[in-house]
């Protein structure tokens, strides 16, 4: 369970890198370094910036023996035990008090698994966070935005929609109540196609682009442990999040930071200018 004044978030970690294959075999695409450091790294200062922290890290079972390690070099322990082996002077630890474990996902493959996975291991009872690890905002403190988003309902993270970016995102269709912005539809990957359509229906203005961060209720995971995901695919959060969105308000908070993902080739990784 948190400690008092600590949200609880789920890091969304357990694919195995399939686009990025010829490298992702050997180490999880979250580590690949990015400004000289692990991406998983700048996920946790991200998630540090936005407070104390109980954070739990799902990851594939084929990453078992890297995890393993990673429990220790991610820890404070771990951070003076390398120093002190590299006879090197200790550099200042993570602050804002997070609590990071590794579990291996279980269950159907999808990122619905590792949510729901993550929210029996946190015991979660209230709002539950979730990252997405290979999606990093440099800069940015999405889940700040998220804890900042009207109470009482789930609440998404969207980017400036982008018609060239439909293949490799969700996209969701937007409609204003009073002053929140909320989830009308959420469509996963619709394509040059299923883009066109939607710009069609609802204009460019309405639709966002959905980013790795999310804020879950109870109500949802509860939901979401009666969802069935369509024959033939997978159990995805977003699939469940618009079934979700046909019943209840899901409101969306808007990002203009830039992301970089860690599953698309080296050459889309920021240099250490970035950060």
């Amino acid at each position: 369970m948190t400690g008092s004044g600590a949200i609880q978030v789920v890091v969304c970690a357990g694919g195995l890198g399939t686009r990025i294959a010829g490298w992702s075999r050997y180490i999880p695409k979250e580590f690949f370094p990015v400004g000289g450091r692990p991406g998983i790294v700048h996920l946790l200062d991200e998630i540090a910036r936005s407070g104390p922290a109980d954070v739990v890290i799902l990851c594939h079972p084929y990453y078992d023996a890297f995890t393993a390690w990673a429990c220790t070099a991610l820890s404070n322990d771990g951070h003076d035990r390398y120093a002190r082996a590299a006879r090197l002077r200790p550099g200042p630890c993570r602050a804002g008090g997070l609590t990071v474990s590794f579990i291996t996902q279980h269950g159907p493959y999808g990122d619905l698994t590792s949510v729901l996975n993550g929210a029996d291991h946190l015991a979660a009872a209230g709002d539950l966070y979730v990252a997405f690890a290979d999606n990093l905002y440099p800069g940015g403190s999405p889940l700040t935005a998220l804890r900042c988003a009207p109470a009482g309902h789930p609440a998404v993270l969207g980017s400036v929609y982008q018609r060239e970016l439909a293949a490799s995102h969700g996209v969701i269709a937007t409609v204003r109540h009073h002053s929140e912005l909320l989830v009308r539809e959420l469509i996963e990957k619709p394509g040059l196609t299923g883009a066109t359509e939607l710009e069609r229906r609802y204009g460019t203005g309405q639709l966002r682009l959905l980013e790795g961060r999310a804020r879950l209720t109870a109500g949802f995971v509860s939901f979401a442990r009666g969802y069935r995901a369509p024959p033939g695919t997978e159990p995805k959060l977003a699939l469940a999040l618009d079934a979700y969105a046909r019943q209840c308000p899901v409101s969306v908070s808007t990002t203009t930071t830039q992301v970089i993902d860690l599953g698309g080739s080296p050459a889309c990784v920021a240099s250490p200018e970035t950060w």
